[in-house]
Order: C-alpha cells, then structure tokens, then sequence
C-alpha cells in the first residue's frame, strides 16, 4: 500500500524502488494490478504457495495416538504417519502443528509447547 501511496504523490517507480528496498518488478505489477482491479487486485492470489500434504482425517489419526496411555516424541508420530498412511511430515513439522493447535493429549517431554 505504501508503494501506491507514494506513486500516488507523484514518486516514479525508480524512486519507489530506491526508498522501499523493493524490485521495480514488484512495484511495477503493484502499481497495475491497483489500477486494473481495485483493491481487490492487492490480496493474495488463491493457490499461491505449496499445497499441504496431509488431510483432516491424517491429524485426527493424529489425535488418535495422543489419546492413547503412552507417549509419543514427534518422530516417533513422523514415523507412525509415514508406515500407516504415507504421510511424510517431518518431526518438526508436526511440533509446528502441535504448536498451532495447542497440544493434544500425551506429548512427550520433546515436543516443546
């Protein structure tokens, strides 16, 4: 937005490019995309960035484990995944999102929440 702002009071793209730090690719395409389709032109473009690997029905296998009378490390859930369902998450992704949900019943001591 304040690449628009200052275009806006008169700032050149060379300038804009110097005082943000910015590629004029970016402020160019910002520029356009402002004053092709509005503001609605400035949100993130859906199936941007890489899809997920998992499914709802892999974390509530997930939960599953956890609900268990033991206690899981993150590698140990990483490799559970992988030889049940052939999921590939790595440990510290499923400390990410154990994190992100606020833990779930038996974690082990190793998953820092």
């Amino acid at each position: 937005m304040i690449a628009l702002r200052l275009n806006a009071h008169g700032w050149n793209v060379p300038q804009v490019v110097e005082y943000l730090g910015w590629a004029q690719q970016t402020v160019r395409q910002t520029i356009k995309r402002w004053q092709s389709q509005g503001l609605g032109g400035l949100q993130e473009a859906p199936g941007r960035g890489k899809k997920r690997s998992w499914q709802q029905e892999d974390w509530q296998v997930v939960e599953k484990y956890l609900e268990q009378n033991r206690r899981y490390s993150t590698r140990q859930l990483s490799q559970k995944l992988f030889e049940e369902r052939q999921i590939e998450l790595g440990a510290e992704q499923i400390r990410r999102l154990l994190k992100k949900r606020g833990g779930f019943g038996n974690v082990s001591a190793t998953v820092q929440l």
